[in-house]
């Protein structure tokens, strides 16, 4: 079955997840996780989180697919990083960590097990998913922040090419991990931003698609305030660090699900970090 996206607001159908039954704080691998080094991850407890986020999607109608854990990879909860969906199929990167190469091996597994087609792999530079952001579906944003190497945007720009979609390089500092630490698109011509942490020329074209902005301040950014994930038909799942951002979206018309994720979000991801799209409408 081939698997497609194109946005990242249409009805998700199908997600790649990973339980965190291995997760804690070895070798800090973000800020965020530094932070949390000393009294560490209560693993039994970001297990129940997790299980309210597999069920949270799952009475949305969504499918979700687990990947296989591996005691080696105390971060595999953070599945975005893998890759990419596209128009194509699914794309898989390369970690820039050492401490997560191999997950990916795991994933094919668990992909072979569900028919689910790879089309391409990585083999040169560096990629993660936190980096690639759909703005629409003939726009994509590509972060080159500490993650991902300019070697993996021109992969991902040949790859590409023949689909007419418009690819925009986002310079970024270090710290802030990836992109979608500080950009998401959570709808039609909706975004969260910190706007001090992006370059002039992606917040221009935000403004020039005519996107109403929602803005996070730079501590916002590291309680996850941008990490949202939209499952469609105007419906977020965010999480209680993100209160007054979750305001902000019903507001604007959106349903909101709120999730405490305490526990799980200080591996140094939220909701959309946590997720790989598989299929969307």
């Amino acid at each position: 079955m081939l698997h497609y996206q194109r946005t990242e607001y249409g009805k998700l159908k199908k997600v790649l997840l990973c339980r965190p039954n291995y997760l804690k704080i070895h070798t800090p691998i973000n800020v965020i996780q530094e932070k949390h080094s000393v009294n560490n991850i209560d693993t039994e407890l970001a297990c129940k989180e997790h299980d309210q986020f597999i069920n949270a999607l799952e009475e949305e109608g969504v499918e979700v697919v687990l990947g296989h854990n591996h005691e080696r990879y105390p971060y595999e909860v953070n599945t975005r990083d893998l890759g990419v969906t596209t128009p194509k199929g699914i794309i898989f990167g390369r970690f820039y960590s050492p401490f997560r190469w191999g997950e990916h091996r795991l994933i094919e597994q668990t992909f072979q097990e569900n028919d689910i087609y790879i089309y391409d792999k990585h083999t040169e530079g560096t990629f993660e998913g936190g980096d690639f952001m759909y703005i629409d579906e003939n726009t994509v944003a590509i972060g080159i922040g500490i993650r991902t190497s300019l070697v993996g945007v021109r992969q991902l720009e040949n790859t590409l090419s023949d689909l007419g979609i418009e690819v925009i390089t986002v310079d970024f500092a270090e710290e802030y991990l990836h992109l979608d630490m500080i950009m998401n698109v959570i709808g039609e011509k909706t975004a969260v931003i910190c706007e001090e942490a992006l370059p002039t020329h992606m917040i221009d074209k935000l403004k020039e698609k005519d996107f109403t902005l929602i803005k996070v301040s730079k501590d916002d950014v590291f309680l996850h305030k941008c990490n949202l994930l939209s499952i469609g038909d105007n419906t977020i799942i965010s999480h209680n660090q993100a209160e007054d951002i979750n305001e902000q979206l019903q507001q604007l018309g959106f349903r909101v699900i709120q999730l405490n994720l305490k526990e799980v979000l200080k591996s140094g991801g939220g909701p959309r970090c946590m997720s790989f799209p598989l299929l969307r409408e």
